[in-house]
C-alpha cells in the first residue's frame, strides 16, 4: 500500500464521523447541542483571543459529558459495552467536574481537560458509537483518534482567521476619530 491508499483510508475512517448525523438523523437531537456548543464556544474564544477557559466554564463543560451520558442512558436500549461506555462518560463527567468545581488541579489541566474541543468532541463521538452501527473497533477507533485530532486543529485553524475583538473595538476608535 502506498501513501494516498492509507491517506485515502484514513479520509474514509474520519468521514464516519463527520457523515453521521446525515446517515442517522435520529441523532441529530443529540448531536445538535454537542455540535452547535463547540461551535459557538470556539468562535468566542477566537473572537476574544485574550481571553482563557475558566473554572465556571470549565465546570459547565464537564456538565456536557454528564447530561450526554444520562441522555444515551435514558433514550438508548444499550448492549452492555455501550452501558459501560455511557456510565463511563457520567463518571468522567461527574469526576471532571468535581475536580473543576472545587479548584482540586491546577488551571492549565483542568482548561485543557474541560476544553470544548475535548469535551464536546469525545462526547459526539461517543454519541456516533452508541446511536450509530459504528462500532468501536480497530480502525474505528483510529477514525475517531484522527477525527478528534482533526476537530480540535480545525477549530484553532477558524479561531486564528479571527479577528480579535480588541482589535476591533481599537479599530472601531480610531476609525471614529
Amino acid at each position: 500500500m502506498d501513501y494516498y491508499d492509507n491517506a485515502y483510508e484514513l479520509f474514509e475512517l474520519v468521514r464516519v464521523f463527520i457523515e453521521a448525523p446525515i446517515d442517522n438523523p435520529d441523532i441529530v437531537p443529540t448531536i445538535l447541542p454537542l455540535v452547535a456548543g463547540a461551535v459557538v464556544i470556539e468562535l468566542y474564544f477566537g473572537k476574544h483571543k485574550t481571553e482563557e477557559l475558566g473554572w465556571n466554564t470549565s465546570v459547565g463543560n464537564a456538565v456536557i459529558w454528564v447530561s450526554t451520558g444520562l441522555t444515551l442512558y435514558i433514550t438508548e436500549t444499550l448492549t452492555t459495552p455501550e452501558l459501560y461506555a455511557t456510565l463511563t462518560l457520567i463518571g468522567l463527567g461527574t469526576f471532571i467536574g468535581y475536580m473543576d468545581f472545587f479548584h482540586k488541579w491546577s488551571p492549565a489541566v483542568a482548561y485543557t481537560v474541560s476544553s470544548a474541543g475535548v469535551i464536546y468532541t469525545l462526547a459526539y463521538i461517543l454519541v456516533i458509537f452508541v446511536k450509530t452501527p459504528v462500532q468501536p473497533v480497530g480502525e474505528n477507533l483510529y477514525g475517531a483518534a484522527v477525527f478528534f485530532l482533526g476537530t480540535i486543529l480545525a477549530f484553532k485553524l477558524i479561531q486564528g482567521f479571527e479577528t480579535d475583538q480588541r482589535r476591533n473595538q481599537f479599530s472601531a476608535g480610531i476609525n471614529s476619530l
